[in-house]
């Protein structure tokens, strides 16, 4: 696992607009969780199983993800284990779908950038959950983790602009697919800062270990990752 460099993170100064839009996505987040919570004390955990009674490992909820077929925007949860004694439950694989992507955007120059032309999608973040349902970190993980078409971190922020969600299938999935959207534009300087970090730590890779193609080296699952504080960013932009 990588280590957290929150201390090498710096937030950006806000424009009036941009700070209206935050605040925005702000209120769409608090809203969507508020929606998802309930008296007895069950959170955004509960709401992804939609009446199970528990999470399976590895299992996507929901079943087959969502995925927006207008945008190419995509998302599921999944937990690698149920053990509610650990801070981490579990995270959302967000990504977006590799036809959606304007052509002149072209992916990483890798010699095997088509490898996963078939699960045809790039990762843009992955948003850990604890416990009790709150956001407690952002990460990326390696491409043999994500089956991925890989693009350079630069992209990040126009990948996020496209990152929305329409589907009007089901009210039910509406409600959580507006919580990820809206929590992607929030965090975005986060995410954008953390691929360039993954990118980083793949370079350092190469240069250290040419002997080792890094983008299929299982025993490195994660390259980046940030710490969150969802109360403390809202308090950033609203000073």
């Amino acid at each position: 696992m990588s280590t957290p460099n929150n201390d090498l993170f710096t937030l950006p100064v806000l424009t009036p607009w941009k700070k209206a839009r935050f605040l925005t996505m702000a209120k769409r987040v608090l809203q969507a969780q508020q929606r998802m919570q309930t008296t007895d004390g069950k959170s955004i955990l509960h709401y992804t199983l939609k009446g199970e009674s528990i999470h399976k490992r590895m299992e996507h909820y929901p079943f087959d993800d969502r995925i927006d077929s207008k945008t190419g925007a995509q998302y599921y949860y999944h937990c690698h284990r149920e053990n509610f004694e650990s801070e981490e439950h579990g995270h959302f694989h967000c990504f977006l779908r590799y036809k959606f992507i304007p052509k002149h955007i072209k992916p990483t120059p890798l010699p095997d950038w088509d490898k996963h032309i078939a699960n045809p999608m790039t990762h843009l973040v992955a948003i850990g959950i604890n416990r009790f349902g709150q956001p407690i970190r952002l990460f990326a993980v390696n491409r043999w983790i994500s089956s991925e078409i890989c693009y350079d971190a630069r992209h990040t922020p126009n990948f996020i602009q496209r990152f929305k969600m329409t589907k009007q299938d089901d009210p039910y999935w509406q409600i959580l697919d507006q919580w990820v959207e809206a929590m992607l534009y929030l965090f975005s300087p986060q995410i954008a800062w953390l691929n360039q970090q993954r990118d980083l730590k793949i370079q350092e890779h190469i240069t250290n270990n040419p002997e080792i193609y890094p983008y299929n080296y299982e025993p490195i699952e994660e390259l980046a990752e940030i710490k969150i504080d969802l109360n403390q960013h809202i308090q950033w932009i609203i000073n």
